[in-house]
C-alpha cells in the first residue's frame, strides 16, 4: 500500500500581537510546525521591523527551513537569547526548553494565548513525572497506549513492557488504535497509570508517562 503525506496548511490569520514583540530579547530563533510555515516570511518581517535579529530554526530531519519537529529537537547551536514557537500544545516548546536551556516564547494563533516556559517551568514538569513514577510503582493495572500509525507504532516494546510487567507482579493492559481517544480513556477506571508508546504529545492533553521515563526506574 502506498502512503502518501500531505502537508497541511493553516488557512486563516497569523500576525504578532505587539504585546508579544516588546516581551521579545533582542537576539531570538524563530520555531514553528509545518502547517504555519506559509507565514514565516511575514512573522521574520515582522519582526525585524521591531529591530530584532532573527535566526530561523533548522532541524536534521525537518524538510524546511523555521519547521521543529518535535521527536527530533537536538541543541540548536549560534548566538541567541530565546526561542519563539508558533503553534498549539507544549509538546515541541518543552523539547526546545530541554536540550537547549533557553526561555521559549509560546505564542498560540487559535487562541491568541502567550506564555513563557523557563527553567522553572521544567521543574513543574520534572515534579509530576516524579509523582506519576512514585505512583506506576504502587499500581496494580497499567494501561499500555499503542497506535497503529506508520512511524509511531511501537507494538514490539509495548509487549516487552507488559512481559516485565506481568513478571513483577503488575496487571498489563494493552490498547491500540489508529487515533488515541482520551474520552474514551476514561471509561476504563480500572486503569491505575497510562503508559504512553505512541507520539510523545499525547502528553500535552493527557496524564501519562511516556516509555522512556521508565527507564529512570529500571524499565
Amino acid at each position: 500500500m502506498q502512503r502518501v503525506f500531505i502537508e497541511t496548511k493553516y488557512e486563516g490569520k497569523l500576525s504578532l500581537p505587539s504585546n508579544l514583540i516588546e516581551q521579545l530579547p533582542k537576539k531570538i530563533v524563530l520555531a514553528m510546525p509545518v502547517q504555519f510555515l506559509d507565514f514565516l516570511d511575514k512573522i521574520k518581517e515582522q519582526l525585524e521591523s521591531a529591530d530584532k535579529e532573527v535566526i530561523l530554526f533548522k532541524s536534521k530531519h525537518g524538510k524546511h527551513l523555521g519547521q521543529i519537529l518535535g521527536c527530533a529537537v537536538e541543541k540548536f547551536p549560534g548566538d541567541y537569547q530565546a526561542f519563539l514557537y508558533i503553534g498549539d500544545g507544549k509538546f515541541h516548546p518543552t523539547a526546545l526548553l530541554y536540550e537547549n536551556e533557553k526561555e521559549v516564547y509560546c505564542y498560540n494563533p487559535f487562541n491568541d494565548h502567550i506564555e513563557i516556559l523557563n527553567q522553572s517551568y521544567i521543574e513543574k514538569v520534572q515534579k509530576r513525572k516524579k509523582g506519576q513514577l512514585a505512583k506506576f510503582l504502587s499500581s496494580d493495572n497499567i494501561g499500555i497506549l499503542v497506535t497503529s500509525k506508520s512511524g509511531q507504532n511501537q507494538s514490539k516494546k509495548a509487549e516487552e513492557l507488559r512481559l516485565k510487567l506481568e513478571e513483577k507482579g503488575k496487571n498489563a493492559f494493552v490498547f491500540i488504535a489508529d487515533e488515541i481517544n482520551f474520552n474514551s480513556l476514561e471509561n476504563f477506571n480500572f486503569i491505575d497509570v497510562w503508559i504512553n508508546t505512541a507520539c510523545p504529545r499525547i502528553m500535552d492533553d493527557f496524564k501519562c508517562l511516556n516509555l522512556r521515563d521508565l527507564t529512570e526506574i529500571g524499565y
